[in-house]
C-alpha cells in the first residue's frame, strides 16, 4: 500500500469528528482515484443519524504535505453532493419504521460527495482529510463522541 493510501486509510479511521456544531455525524469514509498526473478524484461518504440535522449540501476537504513543506490549511477543495440513500442497519421489513421515514427505529443515511483536485507537487506523503466537530451521541465506541 502506498503512503498516500495509508494516510487516507488512517484518516478515514480516525477523522470524522463539523463546523455545524450539531449531533448528526456518525462517520465518514474517504477514497481517491488517480486520474493521471497530479489529478485525483476525491470521494467522501458521510453518514448521518436521521434524527439529527440535515447533511450539508457541500463539504470541504483539506490536503497538505510535510515532505514538500506544504502546511495544513494551505489547500482545500469543496466537494459537491452526488447522491444520498438510506443505509439503516435494519431488516428490510423494519425499514418503513426507521427514523429516516418518520418511524421510531434508528435510521442512518449515507451522502456521497466528490470532486477533482490537482495536487500542486508530486510529493509522496499527501494527507487528505475532512473533519466534523461533533459526532452523534449514539456512537458508543468513543468517549464523549459529541465533543
Amino acid at each position: 500500500m502506498g503512503k498516500l493510501s495509508a494516510y487516507l486509510l488512517m484518516l478515514a479511521v480516525i477523522i470524522a469528528p463539523a463546523r455545524t456544531l450539531a449531533s448528526h455525524a456518525m462517520g465518514t469514509d474517504i477514497t481517491y482515484e488517480c486520474l493521471g498526473g497530479n489529478q485525483y478524484r476525491i470521494t467522501v461518504a458521510f453518514y448521518r443519524d436521521c434524527e439529527g440535522i440535515s447533511a450539508p449540501a457541500t463539504i470541504t476537504v483539506s490536503y497538505f504535505s510535510n515532505l514538500c513543506n506544504i502546511p495544513q490549511g494551505s489547500y482545500s477543495a469543496v466537494l459537491a453532493m452526488q447522491s444520498s440513500r438510506e443505509v439503516s442497519p435494519l431488516c428490510p421489513s423494519q425499514l418503513p419504521n426507521s427514523s429516516c421515514r418518520g418511524g421510531a427505529l434508528p435510521g442512518v443515511e449515507q451522502y456521497i460527495y466528490s470532486g477533482n483536485i490537482t495536487l500542486p507537487a508530486a510529493c509522496s506523503d499527501w494527507v487528505i482529510g475532512y473533519t466534523e466537530c461533533c459526532r452523534n451521541n449514539a456512537i458508543t465506541n468513543l468517549q464523549s463522541a459529541s465533543s
